[in-house]
């Protein structure tokens, strides 16, 4: 695992490697653990370039299926004001959490909640509460089809949905 760009404005690195950007990049460190994310895998990689070409300056963002918090993490380097994550493995939320703050990011611009949206009614109500402007979820073709009306109903009007992990066999 060694740092990579994503895009014009990202820099993945693990946190023994030292880089020298002199591209003026925005860092995200970021090690491997068992939850998923380092960014090397496709479909997290199409969310950060993606991410990569949104203006997040103050935004109001949600990562569903936050898995390592790579995609939150980004989303708040490029200057995301509010950043919620969720996940249904307790590992990912903790694991989340510290890649967050491992990045120097503070506590109070982010929150990380346990559970599955569709059937947690209490974690449905809670993310439900606010509007988003950019919603990311990288998780596979099925659970976004069953999440689709739920996540586009809590996107701001002008807002925007991210939506990745749909293996070539389940395109359609």
């Amino acid at each position: 695992y060694k740092p990579f760009t994503v895009g014009q404005h990202l820099l993945i690195r693990p946190s023994w490697e030292e880089i020298d950007d002199k591209e003026g990049r925005k860092v995200l460190t970021i090690d491997p653990a068992s939850s998923f994310g380092t960014g090397s895998h496709a479909t997290t990689r199409l969310c950060l370039n993606e991410i990569d070409g949104i203006d997040c300056e103050g935004k109001t963002v949600l990562d569903v299926g936050c898995g390592s918090g790579i995609l939150m993490t980004a989303m708040l380097l490029m200057g995301a004001g509010d950043a919620t994550g969720c996940d249904i493995e307790e590992n990912a939320v903790n694991t989340t959490a510290e890649n967050i703050l491992k990045n120097n990011i503070s506590e109070d611009k982010f929150s990380v909640h346990l559970g599955d949206l569709l059937s947690n009614r209490w974690l449905n109500n809670k993310l439900s509460e606010k509007k988003y402007d950019l919603i990311c979820a990288n998780i596979v073709a099925d659970v976004l089809k069953n999440m689709c009306t739920t996540l586009l109903s809590w996107l701001k009007d002008d807002g925007t949905l991210i939506i990745s992990g749909i293996i070539e066999e389940r395109k359609d």
